[in-house]
């Protein structure tokens, strides 16, 4: 039975086939059997006007979305990108998901770009249920973390405001003062720890979204930052800097999302052109990521994983120091990840010709340092990748 949950969350569905309008209210339904999916209230329009009506409503009456999926072509009516730009306007803390057939999120000229494309996520049709469902999941927990956030900063402001008012008034409350903004100080950074909690639950579900829409590499991107935390700390990064490297190595695939599922799963070599598109992924990534703000450079990170020591990869070119030493550490443990790993189009080298390429390879594709810190985990520490 699935357990009850306090938690209600508004979803606003707009496309002009009344088909996928159903699909979209049948997979949020509270019938729906995952016992973790939060209570989903969704709201239905056939057009882009309608949809922006309706979105006016619902700030009138304080019942606002968390989260909107935009089809992006829907004649005869204004299309997904306006409907997308007037959402935004009204209610600029709604996550706004574009739901396209194309082929890529390249959708018209620059004239006809949104004005926040650079803060949109998008979705390929066919989309599959789970996708769906952890799209709504894992953004309506960021949108009620947004909106806790901006409650806690105006208390907080409000609450020293007045302790600053009664210190002013008289010096024999000041220990009282002291205690009070310690006391203060300490929820902050309660709420903070669970600001975290939350945005680690909303990583761990856009990873899993991409990973979902490809099975032979199911745990790829865990793999990849359980290595690069391993290495990061035996490198003697700071602490924060483990942290960041560990959530970037978390979604270093995340541009995946935007290709289609069976160039991921081809079981044969694939083509020139397709594989120029697996590359693409580094950039859709940084597109994806870089309007979100997070205490780390993720977006940069991610964009720069594939780029080599000697300034052979891709897609900057970047060289040596130019490369953060984040994504010099993902780049070494995606290689020994995906040589030991089983893929579509051959079986797995084993992780002995994974250690053998990075030594190879120490300093002219690799981080000198960063081969020799994780030949010492494998070698030394006996590590081995979560299953």
């Amino acid at each position: 039975m699935k357990q009850s949950n306090n938690k209600h969350y508004r979803i606003l569905a707009v496309d002009d086939d009344a088909i996928i309008l159903e699909l979209y209210k049948r997979i949020l339904s509270p019938d729906n059997p995952l016992p973790t999916m939060p209570s989903f209230e969704v709201k239905c329009c056939s057009q882009g006007d309608e949809a922006v009506d309706s979105v006016k409503i619902s700030l009138e009456e304080n019942t606002p979305y968390a989260v909107a999926f935009v089809d992006l072509n829907m004649p005869p009516g204004p299309d997904g990108q306006w409907t997308a730009d007037e959402i935004h306007k009204l209610d600029p803390g709604v996550n706004i998901i574009m739901v396209t057939g194309y082929r890529s999120t390249e959708t018209g000229n620059p004239q006809t770009q949104s004005n926040i494309s650079d803060q949109l996520l998008y979705l390929q049709k066919p989309f599959y249920p789970q996708e769906i469902i952890q799209f709504s999941t894992a953004l309506s927990i960021k949108w009620q973390a947004e909106r806790q956030l901006l409650v806690l900063h105006s208390e907080l402001e409000t609450l020293v405001e007045k302790r600053t008012a009664e210190l002013v008034e008289s010096n024999k409350l000041l220990k009282k003062e002291i205690e009070n903004r310690k006391h203060v100080q300490e929820e902050l950074e309660q709420s903070l720890q669970n600001l975290k909690k939350g945005m680690d639950s909303t990583i761990q579900a856009i990873a899993m979204t991409v990973e979902k829409r490809d099975p032979y590499t199911s745990g790829h991107q865990m793999r990849v930052a359980a290595l690069t935390r391993a290495i990061a700390e035996t490198i003697g990064l700071a602490e924060a800097q483990v942290e960041g490297a560990f959530m970037a190595a978390s979604l270093h695939d995340i541009g995946k999302i935007a290709l289609p599922a069976e160039i991921l799963s081809k079981p044969i070599q694939l083509t020139e052109i397709e594989i120029s598109l697996i590359q693409a992924h580094a950039q859709a990534g940084y597109d994806i990521l870089k309007g979100i703000e997070f205490p780390w450079p993720i977006a940069d990170i991610i964009i720069q994983h594939h780029e080599r020591m000697d300034g052979s990869g891709y897609p900057q070119g970047l060289a040596a120091d130019s490369i953060s030493i984040e994504a010099r550490i993902i780049g070494v443990c995606d290689v020994v990840e995906t040589m030991s790993s089983h893929r579509p189009y051959r079986p797995s080298m084993g992780i002995g010709k994974a250690l053998e390429e990075i030594s190879r390879n120490s300093g002219t594709l690799y981080d000198a340092d960063v081969v020799v810190a994780c030949l010492k985990i494998f070698n030394e520490q006996n590590f081995e990748f979560p299953n």
